[in-house]
């Protein structure tokens, strides 16, 4: 007989991104599954890089530690035309790329995804949630309580009922296929991309190098520290170049032409070409797509990845709120504040992408001031859901508003003198309400006391009756960086963006938001 089982969370897809919604969920409690079609975790790096957003996630989810073992921050880069270095340049150097008290993650940091994946596998093992390798879904059917869904193993067919089914399976989602979501938009004919993961002799490992006038477009070179190997990526005149080391060294020779820097050995190849598509809706009923499941865009600019992963920790609380009594339109706030994020970045990659394609001297001054942090933000630092079911301001006592993300800052604890940091109160699966005062935080029921976190900042010289809940803003960062005119609440959700911002003390209507979103 057929195997059969339950689950409140299924989902298909162990990149970062379902890794990442899976640990999410994990923490919160919820039953997840998390399966995947491959055999084991890839170790191509199909992406390269952290921005500064997906760090204050990772801080969030209890990762970032191990994330920064593996990687670098701000890497070196070198500029050639052909054979001659041009220009060399520091990241670290420039003010945008250096941390604030607001921003403690800035600039880029380097991990191939490979090892992306590998933190996140591991931390959600701890969570005792093993990804279901070799596991390929068959059939997916929406119910009125959720979703039957037919999943394939080493042979043997199983049938999950699953109360939400999340496809975090990428471009080619097999979730989207089944679920019958549109994926409207354009495929780039004729255009092909070698990423390939090689051994090189005669490069500074130090620095990434990159040639921007070559035939065709970008040559880079890229080391990437904690696998011992570089990653090479070159546009290749048809989609018929075998993916062989020859063909890395032979594209190499032809457009860059240095004579004392080899390619020794291949260890990965893959082709990609620019896809411009995203659906219509990120929800049919029971059945949510995240990451390239729902968007696909060029890789310039390196969005991609961190898109997706925003994308689940969006999803991540408020499925698990949902699942935990609060009401299902909870859940509609996902397409309203997400959908919106990846039109931008399907449009500012395309842009980008016009430009690194085609070579010429104006472009290679773009390719560093985007990489420079010059030319556009890419941290996601400055993503905001106003305008969002869940976003509610009662009046302008701040300046920052409800959808923004909420700032890092330091503070003493008027208990004990010692520093902390917001993030590190944010941390975990509850709300944290923030009074900006020289009196208590409001007492809110009593139904709330185990999903709400509840602090008064007060200025420097003030100081409260000493305890824990009460932080001392000695710098003045705090009433700087959330933009305090006057005494304010301001409530913050679980993912670390704003709810409600109010100049009033008045429990109800903070009671009242809570009611909305938790049910309780």
């Amino acid at each position: 007989m057929a195997k059969k089982s339950s689950i409140d969370v299924l989902i298909i897809g162990a990149g970062p991104v379902g890794l990442t919604l899976a640990n999410s969920l994990a923490r919160s409690g919820v039953a997840v599954r998390i399966i995947e079609q491959g055999a084991a975790l890839q170790r191509e790096v199909r992406a390269k890089a952290l921005k500064p957003r997906v760090e204050e996630i990772f801080e969030d989810l209890g990762v970032l530690d191990q994330i920064h073992i593996r990687g670098q921050r701000n890497p070196l880069m070198r500029f050639y035309q052909r054979e001659h270095l041009v220009r060399e340049v520091d990241p670290a150097s420039e003010a945008a790329n250096q941390s604030t008290p607001d921003m403690p993650y800035r600039g880029s940091f380097w991990i191939g995804q490979n090892n992306t994946q590998a933190v996140l596998q591991e931390s959600l093992a701890r969570k005792n949630v093993q990804v279901e390798f070799d596991s390929h879904l068959s059939t997916v059917t929406q119910q009125n309580d959720g979703v039957l869904v037919q999943v394939i193993h080493a042979g043997e067919m199983e049938t999950i009922q699953a109360r939400y089914l999340v496809g975090c399976d990428g471009g080619h989602s097999t979730v989207r296929h089944l679920g019958k979501f549109s994926f409207l938009g354009e495929t780039v004919e004729g255009e092909w991309h070698l990423n390939a993961g090689v051994e090189v002799e005669g490069l500074d490992p130090h620095y990434g190098h990159y040639w921007m006038d070559a035939p065709e477009g970008v040559v880079g070179l890229s080391h990437m520290r904690y696998d011992h190997q570089w990653v090479f990526q070159a546009r290749l005149s048809s989609n018929a170049d075998d993916l062989s080391l020859e063909t890395c060294q032979r594209i190499f020779a032809e457009r860059v032409g240095l004579p004392n820097v080899q390619i020794r050995a291949l260890h990965w190849a893959s082709l990609w070409r620019p896809n411009i598509r995203m659906v219509e809706q990120y929800r049919h009923g029971h059945i949510f797509l995240v990451g390239d499941a729902a968007h696909v865009h060029s890789a310039a600019g390196g969005q991609g990845m961190n898109t997706g992963i925003g994308d689940a920790y969006n999803l991540g609380w408020k499925l698990a709120a949902v699942l935990d009594g609060a009401p299902e339109n909870v859940l509609e706030s996902y397409h309203a504040e997400r959908f919106p994020v990846a039109q931008g970045v399907l449009a500012s990659t395309t842009i980008h992408h016009k430009k690194f394609t085609r070579p010429n001297a104006g472009n290679a001054q773009h390719f560093i001031n985007l990489s420079l942090g010059k030319d556009a933000d890419l941290s996601q630092l400055d993503i905001t859901y106003r305008g969002s079911p869940l976003a509610c301001d009662l009046d302008d006592a701040t300046g920052i508003r409800a959808g923004d993300r909420a700032p890092d800052s330091p503070f003493l604890f008027s208990s004990h003198g010692e520093r902390g940091r917001l993030f590190e109160l944010f941390r975990g699966t509850h709300f944290t309400l923030l009074t900006f005062a020289n009196q208590p935080a409001p007492q809110l029921p009593d139904r709330y006391q185990d999903i709400v976190h509840a602090y008064t900042i007060t200025r420097g010289g003030n100081i409260l009756v000493p305890s824990d809940h009460a932080l001392l803003d000695i710098d003045g960062y705090a009433y700087h960086f959330y933009g305090i005119r006057r005494d304010a609440v301001i409530l913050v959700r679980p993912d670390g963006h704003i709810g409600l911002t109010s100049g009033s003390f008045d429990v109800q209507p903070i009671s009242d938001y809570l009611h909305k979103v938790t049910g309780r």
